[in-house]
């Protein structure tokens, strides 16, 4: 999910959970009788592993009757799900990429969860994160995420202080407008040197730090800032050329390619992974998801998070892969309550209080006794509750691939496309006017909840 991510510390501790309420899974001991084993698939670093397995035994612990055999497969994870799908050995329940299930969703792969939880007294919809069930329309649920995730602007705290800014804010009143944020980071961009992009003399082929990693790869993201999407609502029509669209994509580009205040993607290959990137100054502010939180606190870099900066607004984008149940299984019932235990937040406890995962049940973000439960330093810094937590909440909205039917194909169209904006070789509205008519026969629509 960023789930993806590399965990670079040994998570610790061992949480022991005697009770779950509402939107958790059961607790109570089975008394069916027979033991029924349910296969979970799952990838991730070996301590996100760890933590995974202990919510596994946590689980079988307060369901005597089941057992859950952990398969991790850290490297081609799709490919060899596939594979297990082609040959009739499909896991029970499954970690699975959004685009991925949804696209197996329409192939009859993934069981339809609705009528599952119709009937149980124990959790709802309506009490999770928007944007935690995944729909294929109204009557189709397939699965739950686990975790959320979302973007916040993460930063050196030092390099601040040299530099004489003040730090970022972290509420969405106060957020900087996009020109003031260009500004500052201008001010945090130092060549070789020692002259920032403000001054007379600066030399942006010799930076030795730059003021923002600019996150391309999450384009769609940056369109949320300025209310638009680069489809219709139905799905049927490209947005592609909106000027809102074009201009949106534009200002991300111009961060490296007209400000030089980021790398482009290719100069990024050269850096360290963001954490060290950080810790080194070779960058000083971040935008990235939460998830780089874990990395952060055991590289022991003095930083902290602010609210992105606004456009229209300053929405920040919900990402999360989902956890489904295939079609196959002959457990439907006992892998209705591991999922439900997998996405309570008790389950994985260990990966939400090391800063690696958000909750996905609002009472996680409403109540104060189970904030300080997991809103814990280092792996939370002290903006976490007003940039990350709050913005959560009450300013996302899901990641276009939640709904986009055919996001992949649509995605391997524009990224090239977009390539050619990054490195300065087109502007956005000659890339994007070029390549949709690639784009419009590969539209399909949407999924919906309504």
């Amino acid at each position: 999910m960023k789930i993806k991510k590399i965990m670079t510390s040994i998570l610790s501790g061992l949480f022991i959970a005697s009770t779950l309420v509402s939107c958790g899974g059961s607790t109570s001991p089975s008394t069916s009788g027979d033991v029924v084993t349910l296969t979970y698939t799952t990838w991730g670093s070996p301590n996100e592993l760890a933590a995974q397995t202990k919510a596994v035994e946590e689980f079988e612990k307060n369901n005597p009757n089941i057992k859950v055999k952990l398969q991790h497969i850290p490297t081609d994870y799709d490919t060899k799900l596939a594979t297990m799908v082609a040959g009739n050995t499909a896991p029970d329940v499954a970690l699975m990429f959004k685009t991925t299930a949804l696209s197996w969703a329409d192939e009859g792969k993934i069981k339809n969860i609705s009528s599952l939880l119709a009937k149980d007294t124990e959790i709802k919809e309506d009490s999770y994160i928007d944007g935690s069930f995944i729909h294929t329309d109204k009557d189709t649920i397939i699965g739950i995420t686990p975790c959320q995730e979302v973007f916040g602007l993460y930063y050196n705290i030092d390099a601040f202080k040299e530099a004489g800014i003040k730090l970022p804010p972290t509420k969405a009143t106060d957020a900087w407008t996009w020109d003031e944020f260009v500004e500052v980071c201008k001010k945090l961009t130092i060549d070789q040197n020692g002259k920032n992009a403000t001054e007379e003399g600066f030399d942006p082929e010799n930076i030795q730090q730059y003021g923002l990693n600019m996150p391309s790869v999450y384009w769609q993201t940056f369109l949320n800032l300025n209310d638009v999407k680069y489809i219709s609502e139905d799905g049927m029509k490209s947005n592609l050329t909106n000027p809102t669209v074009t201009d949106t994509v534009q200002k991300l580009a111009d961060l490296c390619v007209k400000y030089h205040v980021a790398p482009s993607p290719a100069q990024a290959k050269t850096l360290p992974a963001p954490a060290v990137a950080l810790q080194s100054k070779k960058i000083a502010m971040d935008w990235d998801g939460q998830w780089v939180q874990l990395d952060l606190a055991n590289a022991k870099v003095n930083y902290d998070v602010g609210v992105l900066p606004k456009m229209k607004n300053n929405k920040t984008t919900l990402f999360g892969e989902v956890m489904c149940m295939f079609d196959s299984t002959k457990h439907p019932e006992e892998a209705w309550k591991f999922i439900k235990w997998m996405s309570s937040g008790e389950g994985t406890k260990d990966l939400i209080t090391s800063g690696l995962w958000l909750p996905t049940v609002k009472s996680w973000y409403t109540d104060e006794d189970k904030i300080k439960e997991w809103v814990i330093k280092p792996g939370h810094p002290d903006g976490f509750k007003d940039a990350i937590l709050q913005q959560a909440l009450n300013n996302s909205v899901p990641d276009c691939n939640y709904y986009i039917k055919n996001s992949v194909k649509i995605g391997s169209i524009i990224g090239p496309a977009l390539d050619q904006v990054w490195s300065g070789e087109k502007t956005a509205k000659e890339a994007l006017t070029e390549v949709e008519p690639d784009v419009i026969p590969e539209l399909k629509g949407v999924y919906t909840s309504k």
